[in-house]
């Protein structure tokens, strides 16, 4: 068991306070939960007593928004991780709860222990990230942090986001393009550690994946900038480029779903071919989104209200999440042995296959639905009839 420092009950005072330094840790709330985020049924039934239990998991609210404020803090490994005289931070908030459990089971320590000399100083600094750099945890732990960042720097907060050199090059294109003046700060995790006078850890906008509804405005916000009309809506996520000595699981009739969904008018999609603002884009005016299970379907965060999700595999409730927080239709679909591909720390290729009929049923069920929803679109923006004229 690593020993760690829980910071998640810090003592909350206010910004101003926070940023004294009279407290080596405290919190600032930001926001107020956003309030319930009630579950949505499934868009058909789905054998599996855990995944049903953790889809339908009631009641359940958005969390408070702080800002972690630590003094006197060294940063540094593959994953940016913080120390405080020479033990590792943890805290709700800044950190989804699995980096605890790894600190305490000692798995992987490779990826986010770190004891290289101090070399480099900043007075103050953001710090967003953890080891876990595949791309679904970037896209729901890291990224919604940036909106936070922009929001304090424009509040007068302003600090460099210090990022590992070894962090993809994506996260460093992306946080420039959501705030121009940012400035980052890079270092050598093998050979350098970071002492922060002030290290400023924001909230990831949700707790176990129920978001806060700051997200929902800031994500809509930015589905503002992109061209509306043109292009296509309905999308199948392929992971036939994503092959890696990590994958686990492998959907042996692959080509054969993919011509379905093809045939049922979705476009085949390598989401990792792309620059983030097409996928931003594209993913933004989705109706239906289908695929396996994995980081490219939790691009449909971006997606709007009555999205249609069709997951191919079942790993964690992180879709079912996604998919209340931002009111789609989720069905599941198993492969055809009934045994969902979880998990597993050491690397095994777990082959799997999917009910070509049953896809194409069920896929085509989404698509039906998506086409009504949208042609019911403005139905209920038209005048109010005046009670008189019932008569």
């Amino acid at each position: 068991m690593t020993a760690s420092i829980d910071l998640s009950h810090a003592e909350r005072v206010s910004l101003t306070e926070a940023l004294g330094g009279a407290h080596r840790a405290a919190r600032v709330k930001l926001m107020s939960s956003s309030g319930p985020i009630p579950p949505r049924p499934m868009l058909w039934p789905c054998a599996g007593d855990m995944l049903n239990a953790l889809h339908d998991l009631a009641p359940v609210v958005a969390p408070d928004i702080d800002l972690l404020v630590v003094h006197r803090a060294v940063a540094g490994g593959w994953g940016g991780h913080l120390k405080l005289d020479g033990v590792l931070v943890y805290a709700d908030g800044p950190y989804p709860s699995y980096i605890k459990h790894w600190y305490d089971h000692d798995i992987t320590p490779e990826s986010w222990s770190f004891d290289a000399p101090v070399r480099l100083s900043l007075p103050k600094a953001f710090v967003i990230t953890h080891f876990n750099y595949v791309w679904g945890h970037w896209l729901t732990e890291m990224y919604p942090k940036l909106f936070l960042i922009r929001a304090l720097i424009k509040a007068g907060v302003v600090a460099p986001l210090l990022l590992p050199a070894s962090a993809p090059a994506y996260m460093k294109r992306i946080a420039r393009a959501l705030i121009p003046d940012l400035e980052i700060v890079t270092y050598n995790s093998a050979h350098e550690a970071v002492e922060v006078g002030t290290a400023l850890l924001p909230h990831m906008l949700h707790k176990d994946y129920y978001f806060h509804d700051v997200l929902r405005w800031e994500l809509e916000r930015e589905a503002l900038k992109h061209p509306r009309g043109g292009g296509f809506d309905k999308v199948f996520v392929s992971r036939g480029g994503v092959r890696t000595p990590q994958t686990f699981r492998e959907m042996t009739n692959e080509a054969e779903i993919e011509a379905i969904a093809q045939d049922l008018g979705l476009t085949l999609l390598r989401p990792e071919t792309l620059p983030w603002e097409e996928q931003a884009r594209i993913f933004s005016r989705a109706r239906v989104v289908a695929g396996e299970f994995g980081s490219g379907l939790h691009n449909a965060l971006l997606s709007p209200e009555g999205c249609q999700v069709v997951s191919l595999n079942w790993l964690v409730e992180v879709q079912s999440r996604i998919g209340h927080f931002r009111r789609h239709d989720v069905g599941y679909i198993l492969p055809d042995d009934g045994r969902a591909r979880l998990y597993t720390i050491e690397p095994q290729i777990q082959p799997f296959t999917i009910d070509a009929e049953d896809f194409r049923r069920k896929l085509g069920l989404a698509v039906e639905r998506a086409e009504a929803r949208a042609a019911m679109a403005g139905w209920d923006d038209g005048p109010i009839i005046a009670p008189d004229l019932l008569l």
